[in-house]
């Protein structure tokens, strides 16, 4: 520990606040030999009291899903039984204990959070992970998701890994410590504690600036030879190092390299395998079981494993090419065991120098195996590795194709964009690919550019080909259908609709089947859009609760809340939740919560919203989708101005200049009509007007969703800026927008629009139109209006009692700012009001309030856990806050209050 004060003071402070019950992680970055593993060393030797799990990372094993996870947990695989149902049976199948449907990766990574966090209810833990840049892309993905929720966990991670190889390792949450060279004093004094005292001064400066004061090569060239002074400039220090290795191998067991070039190729350590391919190259394994090479070959449990990966590099490499495909030839038929085969077809992809539809054969086979195993983030591994191996390896163009197309599906759903467009263009390029396959294609790059590049790109992507998806298969393209007429409304282009009614006019759907129950009721709502007024068949409404797909439902879901059915809208979005967390599927989740958080949003729950946007948030940044966490921060700051926070307009114009980058139109819909309210309730009417007219042109034919949603909040606007004849003609556009849908809160807000221009019924017919629907802060925003002009028109008694039922309502749901509005208004009719006050939840962060509401539907702590990707110390962290806060004693009391507040 020569030079390493600051490292390890900081790795002994994470192990105290862990100790503690608070827990973190170090990921040591730094090139071969200078020091990570002895302070992964120390880390352990440091922590008494912990149970040390540990787990080293091998190159042929990067490829294969969930190795080093396994190797990780393995000691306390025993535990597994103890967890939640369908965590414990994730944990099986992935590790070959059990059959069944894969497992999503953040199932398994709830799963491993889970199993940590009891092994460490008896004592804290401590996990080591050695090379992680050799571990592979599952075991990345899960050690993240455990990175982002040990703050109330007794755990450490800590990692050490090369920088520039392999995986990348900059974890979020983990601490990244960069391990530089010794300086002088330390390097010195290494070299002294060695016996390296015969060198001379001048020799020891030059080592030391040969080596950038890297210890391994210090003592390797100190030991080997100091080069000359004046040689010329050293190369890269890996390549250096590499040539010291192997130049002792071969001066000591120089007879003994053909063995060690098959050990480096194999990498499993099993000697079983060794001994098969060693017989099938005719060289002696008995070394193996014999001391003369203990010092470079060492046991961890069962596997035989090289002391130090630089010495595995450098003989691996000192194979010539043809010798390493011969190696890797004899491996692959020496792994003859369905266990096996994920790990033979690797070595067959290896040995192959050209097209090899075999190897390609089987690569692709080992890739959905490993699907079914370990679930997309398996596919992200094994399709990802195996199948871009696999298409190098095929000579059939369409073939070639597909298998590309398939790797950048699983490079899609662990994140990779990059990595999936550059597949996605090399299979375009494929001259002979079929019709459907390009298709499959255009569907996959609007995926990527709705969820990370751009919207309208995702439209014009998919236009060109869904008439002909139509006629190929429309029940397997009813999602793309469905993604197009969503697409339409977030990119505020009504053309959508119109294309849509064209399309689905001659499609006979047959009934019963709820994919055919989605394309009627997407027919249906086109038709309405474009100003026809269809038959709405009750089957169809039915016969799409019966989805079982969490996209395809949230997609369902919109379209219903078009055809202006909440009530359905509402059950499909949070069935379609439901099943995502169920299932771990984290990316089909992130996305519906933006969904579910809108739908809170109107019916005024604005601490649910927040809490769903804000899960939305983080679960859309771990998986790669970053137009989903700007909606869902576009939701937050809604959010915020409804409640009349003060950061509300700085949080809007963050989100605006985010989403102007990449034309995200719903999510600037969002943080404008944040910036107009937030004008709106001050008063500023001219200014509020201008935010809500730059969501949309709204007199076109079609209109606008996006810019019609807002137009109730632009004639109020248009109306207190003095500009009658344009809120009058919004409010004639709106009434015919409206007007087939049999929404009741889509009428009251018209029937509003109407009593403010003077063009309809009045505020009472609003009021009872109000009554009859689920959107309590629309309602009070009415009866404020109702209040304010019963007030001018010095009916004080009758204004003063709806301003203070709006009042009420606005403190109620958290609206504070226009709760001050309205008591502001009563107070000018003579009647006294205090100042509002929040609700009895509303002080909850929203992770406490999820839990909270969790409680409410009567789940316990390891139920809410496995809901919300939590483990259950976390939970019962956080709940002891939610007692503390609202001021309980009891579940029972909790339960009660938030039966209350929902209603």
């Amino acid at each position: 520990m020569l030079g390493r004060d600051q490292e390890t003071g900081l790795l002994e402070s994470v192990l105290r606040a862990a100790a503690a019950g608070h827990g973190g992680g170090v990921v040591l970055h730094g090139e071969p030999g200078i020091g990570k593993t002895a302070l992964l060393s120390h880390a352990e030797e440091r922590a008494g009291g912990f149970q040390v799990l540990r787990a080293v990372g091998v190159e042929p094993e990067a490829d294969l899903a969930y190795a080093m996870l396994h190797q990780l947990l393995l000691p306390a695989l025993g535990l597994v039984g103890e967890l939640p149902g369908p965590q414990a049976r994730a944990l099986r199948i992935l590790f070959g204990r059990a059959e069944g449907a894969p497992p999503d990766p953040f199932l398994v990574g709830l799963s491993t959070l889970s199993l940590l966090s009891l092994l460490a209810g008896t004592k804290p833990v401590l996990c080591v992970i050695d090379d992680a840049h050799w571990a592979d892309q599952p075991t990345l993905t899960t050690l993240a998701f455990v990175a982002r929720r040990l703050d109330n966990e007794p755990i450490v991670l800590a990692l050490a890994a090369r920088a520039d190889e392999g995986h990348g390792t900059d974890l979020p949450h983990l601490r990244r410590i960069p391990l530089m060279g010794l300086d002088q004093e330390a390097a010195m004094a290494l070299l002294a504690e060695h016996g390296s005292g015969r060198l001379t001064e001048g020799e020891r400066n030059h080592l030391l600036a040969a080596t950038g004061g890297n210890p391994l090569a210090l003592l390797e060239l100190a030991g080997s030879g100091v080069p000359a002074d004046g040689t010329p400039e050293p190369l890269a220090m890996t390549d250096e190092l590499r040539r010291s290795f192997l130049a002792r191998i071969q001066a000591r067991h120089g007879e003994l390299l053909p063995l060690l070039q098959l050990v480096a190729a194999d990498g499993s350590g099993s000697v079983e395998t060794l001994e098969k391919a060693g017989a099938e190259l005719d060289i002696a394994t008995g070394p193996l079981h014999r001391a003369e090479l203990d010092e470079l070959l060492t046991y961890d449990g069962s596997r035989l494993v090289f002391r130090h990966p630089l010495i595995r590099s450098a003989i691996y490499h000192s194979a010539t090419a043809g010798r390493r495909a011969a190696i890797h030839r004899a491996l692959a038929a020496a792994l003859d065991t369905p266990a096996d085969q994920h790990r033979r077809a690797w070595h067959l992809g290896q040995a192959a120098t050209g097209p090899d539809e075999r190897a390609a054969e089987q690569l692709e086979h080992s890739a959905e195996q490993a699907a079914l195993r370990g679930g997309p983030a398996a596919a992200l591994a094994a399709a990802l590795a195996a199948l871009s191996r696999a298409a190098e390896l095929t000579a059939d163009g369409p073939r070639r194709g597909r298998r590309l197309w398939s790797a950048a599906r699983a490079a899609i759903r662990g994140g990779f964009t990059a990595t999936a467009v550059e597949l996605l263009d090399r299979a375009e390029r494929e001259p002979e690919l079929q019709e459907a396959d390009r298709i499959s294609v255009a569907v996959m790059r609007a995926i990527v550019a709705g969820f990370a590049g751009s919207p309208e790109d995702a439209l014009d992507l998919i236009r060109p080909w869904i008439p002909r998806a139509l006629v190929i298969d429309r029940r397997r393209y009813t999602p793309t259908v469905a993604m197009y007429g969503d697409l339409g409304v977030r990119t505020n282009l009504p053309r959508a609709w119109s294309d849509l009614a064209g399309w689905l006019e001659d499609v006979p759907p047959e009934p019963g089947n709820p994919e055919d129950g989605v394309l009627r009721l997407l027919r249906t709502a086109s038709r309405i859009r474009t100003g026809d007024n269809p038959p709405r068949p009750q089957e169809d409404r039915t016969i799409v609760e019966s989805l079982n797909d969490p996209i395809t439902m949230t997609l369902a879901g919109a379209i219903a809340r078009a055809l202006g059915d909440d009530e359905l809208s509402r059950r499909l979005y949070r069935t379609a939740g439901q099943l995502a967390r169920t299932t771990g599927a984290l990316g089909a989740l992130a996305w519906n919560l933006e969904y579910q958080a809108a739908d809170e949003l109107a019916r005024g729950r604005f601490g649910l919203a927040e809490a769903h946007a804000e899960e939305g948030v983080q679960f859309a940044v771990e998986v790669g989708q970053p137009n989903t966490a700007c909606r869902n921060r576009g939701l937050l700051a809604l959010c915020a101005a409804l409640r009349g926070r003060p950061d509300a307009a700085e949080l809007a114009t963050e989100v605006l200049a985010e989403a102007s980058g990449r034309t995200l139109a719903d999510a600037m819909a969002y943080a404008r009509r944040a910036l107009g309210l937030i004008e709106l309730v001050a008063g500023r009417h001219r200014e509020s007007a201008q935010h809500f007219e730059a969501i949309g042109i709204w007199d076109t034919d079609p209109p606008p969703d996006l810019a019609m949603g807002v137009l109730p909040d632009l004639v109020e606007a248009l109306v207190r800026a003095g500009e009658p004849d344009r809120a009058a003609a919004a409010t004639a556009l709106h009434a015919r927008w409206t007007g087939p849908t049999p929404a009741p809160a889509l009428a009251a807000r018209t029937a509003r629009c109407q009593a403010l221009t003077g063009t309809g019924a009045g505020y009472p017919e609003a009021l009872r139109r109000h009554a009859l629907s689920d959107a309590p802060f629309e309602h009070a925003r009415t009866e404020l209006l109702f209040g304010e002009q019963l007030r001018r028109d010095r009916h004080r008694s009758e204004a003063a009692h709806h301003l203070r039922s709006a009042a009420e309502n606005f403190r109620r749901i958290g609206a504070l700012a226009w709760a001050d509005r309205a008591l502001g208004e009563l107070r000018a009719t003579g009647e006294s009001a205090g100042t509002p006050e929040a609700g009895a939840l509303s002080t909850l962060t929203p992770q406490e309030l999820r839990i909270a509401l969790a409680v409410g539907e009567g789940l316990t702590n390891r139920e809410i856990a496995a809901q919300l990707f939590l483990s259950p110390r976390t939970v019962d962290y956080h709940l002891r806050k939610v007692f503390q806060k609202a001021d309980l004693t009891s579940r029972a009391e909790l339960m009660r209050l938030v039966l209350a507040v929902r209603g």
